[in-house]
């Protein structure tokens, strides 16, 4: 009886909360429409604000999504290869940057998705996923903001070089349990906009629990690889810088192929006297 009391509760706190922050609260009466909408030009019909701001919300997830898988790619293959290629380093930096944008749209398209329930369906305001996933979101954030101003200035120095050479033990943990964050925040925070199956079915705390598990695993996973790296190149198995890690200048082609004739011989025997036989005319 309490928990189903606490619901409205919730529900009005962010509410008021919406109405400081957009200036958009719920109607009295008939003052606003139910369903808010933007007209467009005729023929065209009004197009709903919740459907511009789920393609907002969408455009966000590719460039928040795709560019931090990329990033991860990036470093696994740095971890495993000991270098990469110097322009990757700008790349990188680039593809941080885009990430950066993604997350800006996410948090802008999310905080107008919380107004416009406000407005339309107040009751969603109280669901749990909802809370889940706007905590993943915030801990993504600050470890986006941890990553770029404790972690990149000193990895990025030197991509040609092993990836934690004269980084600090402590720099190194950071990278590896944000690395883990990072990649299992941005996918869970994916699955939870994705299934619809977990509104208002499963608690909060447990959908939480199950992402600070993943994170933990990943975690443990990371410093496993690394562990493993270091002892190989103790052995002397490490594997060299990669071999694309010389530096091509933009609009360099590769070089072409061998020539199938090449392989064939091209120098002249000498055929000694005795076995030249005259040819005469007939």
């Amino acid at each position: 009886m309490a928990a189903a009391s606490s619901q409205p509760l919730k529900a009005a706190s962010l509410v008021l909360i919406l109405t400081v922050l957009l200036g958009i609260a719920p109607a009295a009466g008939d003052t606003l429409p139910k369903v808010l909408s933007l007209p467009l030009p005729a023929p065209l019909p009004p197009i709903r604000l919740l459907t511009l701001l789920v393609g907002l919300h969408l455009i966000g997830l590719c460039f928040g999504l795709g560019g931090a898988t990329m990033l991860d790619f990036w470093i696994l293959r740095w971890m495993r290869w000991g270098g990469l290629p110097p322009e990757i380093a700008r790349t990188f930096l680039f593809v941080s940057k885009v990430v950066s944008v993604g997350i800006a749209l996410l948090w802008l398209s999310g905080l107008g998705f919380l107004a416009v329930y406000a407005v339309e369906s107040p009751e969603k305001l109280g669901n749990p996923k909802l809370l889940a996933k706007v905590v993943i979101v915030l801990v993504l954030t600050v470890n986006g903001l941890l990553i770029h101003a404790l972690v990149l200035p000193s990895v990025l120095r030197d991509v040609s070089r092993p990836m934690f050479e004269g980084v600090s033990h402590l720099s190194t943990a950071i990278f590896l349990v944000s690395g883990a964050v990072s990649g299992v925040s941005w996918y869970a925070a994916f699955a939870l906009g994705l299934m619809r199956e977990l509104n208002g079915r499963v608690p909060a705390g447990l959908l939480l629990a199950l992402w600070l598990a993943a994170v933990v695993i990943a975690s443990v996973g990371a410093f496993a690889f690394w562990q493993s790296l270091l002892a190989r190149s103790a052995r002397g198995g490490m594997v060299g810088p990669s071999p694309d890690s010389r530096p091509l200048d933009f609009g360099d082609a590769p070089p072409p192929p061998p020539h199938p004739m090449r392989a064939v011989p091209m120098t002249f025997t000498q055929v000694p006297a005795h076995r030249i036989v005259p040819l005469g005319r007939r």
